[in-house]
């Protein structure tokens, strides 16, 4: 991953290997890079947050937060119909308590709630 230049299967693999394992120097490192699609799943469907999420690593969900807020703005920004992105935004927003953007959403009228 260290020379990677752009997101591929095994820079997303290791971006959620990190998150599981509470690897904070190391996803931050990937993170600071910019070349990481945060929202890459594994074969079980989870991405990275909820890998970080379930094993207990909170300082590395607080590492994603700001990069999948990102991520979901730019999957809802041009959305004109629900879909998987859209969908998830609606779950990520609900859960950690971002009003704003969940009201944003909802608002738009393209959510399937």
């Amino acid at each position: 991953c260290a020379s990677a230049t752009e997101s591929t299967p095994a820079v997303e693999e290791a971006l959620r290997f990190y998150a599981s394992s509470g690897d904070e120097a190391r996803l931050t490192a990937l993170l600071e890079r910019g070349i990481v699609n945060v929202m890459a799943t594994d074969e079980g469907g989870k991405i990275a947050m909820s890998l970080a999420n379930n094993g207990g690593h909170t300082a590395c969900v607080t590492l994603l937060e700001e990069p999948m807020n990102k991520a979901y703005e730019e999957a809802c920004a041009s959305a004109t119909e629900s879909t998987p992105a859209v969908e998830e935004a609606l779950r990520f927003y609900a859960s950690s308590g971002d009003e704003a953007r969940l009201t944003a959403l909802l608002e738009r009228g393209i959510v399937n709630v």
